[in-house]
């Protein structure tokens, strides 16, 4: 199986709304499926909404963080092995389909050049989401359940049964039968370590 590799992804771009206010992250994801284990929010250093949803509590973090980022590359930002580093923005998305409130992060992790250069972050089904969500002490929320019931679901990023995953608002959220939330959308990887997926 090829793993390094240059091509098109299929998945959804997902929106969610900043709470109490009409600005909207769009994220692309390979996984709607996961939706329901989106427990925070990342958004590249470079994004431009960083500027707007910062509170003035946090402004100071998160330029001294942006500062420290801008001397890096982006293959030094998305090495795996790296140490995983961020600033909370002080605001707070809505997850589409559960209406929970989940904190919007600064993270080197995420490139600007990537997608939209924001995250729906599932650490529970992710890696790097997975290794940040533990060093900050992020919400872990299973929803996928992988086939082998020895396997540990922590960032299993395999296929498996849905868990946790249901509530009234999912399918009209998710498939835009009621609410424009979410859309079909092709990506391109220009690289294997610059994105996610």
């Amino acid at each position: 199986m090829q793993r390094n590799w240059i091509g098109r992804s299929e998945g959804a771009e997902v929106e969610f709304r900043i709470q109490n206010s009409e600005l909207k992250i769009g994220v692309f994801t390979t996984r709607p499926d996961t939706l329901f284990g989106a427990t925070y929010m990342v958004l590249a250093p470079e994004h431009k909404l960083v500027e707007q949803i910062t509170t003035p509590e946090q402004r100071p973090a998160v330029e001294a963080y942006r500062a420290t980022v801008a001397t890096k590359s982006d293959l030094e930002r998305t090495e795996l092995a790296k140490e995983k580093t961020g600033v909370f923005a002080g605001a707070y998305a809505l997850n589409p389909v559960n209406g929970q409130r989940i904190p919007i992060w600064i993270a080197d992790y995420v490139l600007i050049s990537y997608g939209t250069g924001a995250i729906m972050a599932v650490p529970g089904h992710d890696t790097r989401d997975l290794e940040f969500a533990a060093k900050f002490d992020l919400p872990i929320v299973q929803v996928v359940q992988p086939p082998d019931p020895t396997t540990d679901w922590r960032g299993f990023v395999g296929e498996g049964t849905a868990v946790n995953s249901a509530g009234p608002r999912f399918r009209s959220t998710v498939c835009r039968r009621r609410r424009p939330s979410a859309r079909s959308r092709s990506g391109w990887r220009g690289r294997a370590w610059a994105g996610r997926w």
